[in-house]
């Protein structure tokens, strides 16, 4: 099942540390990103009306992308671990004037403060890789029951790149020795996990984001 993932050392409380030093200047370090963040909306197919939430919301431009998409009708909501992150994506909603119709929590995706069955998509980007190996299929569990029969997850997050490349296997070196060095950042492949937790139609979808990083777009339903 692990797929050789290396393990995530760094705690949540660590993490928490790591990403509050980094929300002045996270936007910038991850502007790679772009591409695989909004590929994975694409999948997501978002609709008019739903219920949509985002663990991991960073500075927010998936919260206000998506708040667009769901539209008047709809609601986004979102949990992260940073009280900065949040700080700085609740200012960009009220900047943008979407108050209304988002909804965004301080806390720890493993344990989600939603009652079962309530959200159309889940979605988190480049959160996974942070979550120790041991502890992905709690907050995919997590993830599942969130979700109304029929929904969808959708999961970015750095990946291990064909066998024949050895940039990942350099940066796991790296990574071993300093992991706080790379935002707590590991490379993980998730699609086993999904089939194990009995999603529906999984698929995977590799990209290069920012050209360099080996990057995988995951997304399955939630059995109706």
């Amino acid at each position: 099942m692990s797929n050789n993932i290396i393990d995530a050392p760094l705690t949540p409380k660590r993490v928490q540390s790591v990403y509050d030093f980094l929300s002045p200047f996270y936007e910038y370090l991850t502007r790679y990103e772009s591409l695989s963040k909004e590929r994975g909306l694409d999948v997501a197919n978002i609709r008019r009306g739903d219920a949509f939430f985002e663990a991991g919301f960073g500075t927010g431009q998936i919260v206000i992308a998506s708040a667009v998409r769901v539209g008047k009708e709809g609601h986004v909501y979102g949990l992260d671990v940073s009280s900065k992150m949040l700080k700085k994506t609740r200012k960009r909603v009220k900047m943008y004037k979407l108050t209304k119709r988002v909804d965004l929590q301080l806390g720890d995706a493993r344990i989600l403060p939603y009652t079962t069955g309530v959200f159309d998509v889940v979605f988190t980007s480049y959160l996974l890789d942070l979550i120790d190996t041991s502890a992905i299929s709690c907050v995919l569990q997590e993830f599942k029951r969130v979700l109304k029969p029929g929904g969808r997850l959708v999961i970015v997050n750095m990946s291990k790149g064909d066998s024949r490349s050895s940039t990942m296997k350099l940066y796991e070196w790296f990574y071993r020795r300093c992991p706080s060095l790379f935002g707590g950042c590991r490379p993980v492949v998730i699609k086993p996990f999904l089939e194990a937790l009995r999603f529906q139609h999984v698929k995977r979808e590799r990209i290069l984001a920012g050209h360099v990083i080996p990057s995988e777009i995951v997304w399955g339903d939630k059995p109706k």
